[in-house]
């Protein structure tokens, strides 16, 4: 029986040429191996409170008993939608998009290949804000931070985001319309191939998101991308606008389309096409 040439060869001395070759090659095999081994790069999303990051809640879910109609309930839908997602049952996922799915607007099939990029696939899960009353519609909004890892290199990826909540309570609905189902998302997949969708960037996102309460009783929702110098301002889960930053001597301002967002600090002012600009302040 051959002995394996570390055990059989004490030096190169010791070896025939042949298997002094032999020794040599498996040396340079492992070296090489060595040389172009890659860790992979640890997922580690951005901490609550950092930039990337959620807002800083001491407890994003609340544990307490909450009612599936209240906005914990919203919160606890969005946490099983991810949570389908991180195990790979893609189809349960879609259902818990509204209409049986067809918010997302896709079939099963091209939202299930629709992740297909990815290796890992999480999310945690922030506050949820307040609900917005309409007639007979209710609509709340629920802060994600998305992370995981893409097939191509094994390279992590963060995303930061917001998740909108839809259910009517007007007579005659269904159980599936009463139902917290999710209406729209900013972290929000796309058929394979079919639309236009920007890989996930390695490094953290800048975005962030702001809730406003304005003096008319409504509120606003303003989601920032700075890299790309825009604000999307929504309304009871529906987009108003997506507006363009402008110079200003302090504070923001963004506008496009009639619309204005302007403010300092916690204070903003938000003008609609035709109406005075509408004082709100920021919800913390």
């Amino acid at each position: 029986m051959r002995l394996p040439l570390l055990i059989a060869c004490l030096s190169l001395a010791a070896c025939s040429p042949q298997s002094a070759g032999d020794a040599a090659n498996a040396a340079n095999e492992t070296a090489n191996a060595a040389d172009s081994y890659q860790p992979m790069e640890p997922l580690n999303p951005p901490a609550p409170g950092t930039p990337g990051g959620l807002a800083d809640d001491a407890a994003p879910v609340s544990e307490a008993p909450f009612t599936a109609e209240s906005a914990q309930g919203a919160a606890q839908v969005v946490q099983t939608y991810y949570a389908h997602l991180e195990q790979g049952d893609f189809r349960k996922a879609w259902l818990l998009w509204g209409q049986n799915g067809e918010a997302s607007g896709m079939s099963a099939a091209a939202f299930a290949a629709s992740f297909d990029r990815y290796s890992e696939y999480h999310a945690n899960i922030g506050a949820p804000g307040e609900i917005d009353a309409g007639a007979g519609q209710r609509y709340v909004t629920v802060p994600v931070q998305v992370y995981g890892r893409l097939k191509a290199g094994n390279r992590a990826f963060y995303m930061l985001g917001t998740v909108t909540l839809h259910r009517t309570v007007a007579d005659g609905a269904t159980l599936e319309q009463k139902s917290w189902r999710i209406s729209s998302a900013d972290i929000k997949p796309r058929p394979a191939g079919t639309a236009p969708s920007p890989s996930p960037s390695p490094t953290a996102d800048n975005r962030s998101t702001a809730r406003y309460r304005c003096i008319d009783g409504s509120r606003l929702v303003a989601a920032f991308d700075p890299d790309h110098g825009t604000v999307t301002v929504s309304r009871g889960g529906r987009r108003l606008a997506v507006l363009t930053q402008q110079r200003a001597a302090s504070g923001i301002s963004y506008a496009g389309g009639r619309y204005e967002l302007r403010g300092k600090g916690d204070d903003m002012s938000f003008a609609a096409p035709g109406q005075p600009p509408l004082p709100c302040t920021a919800i913390r």
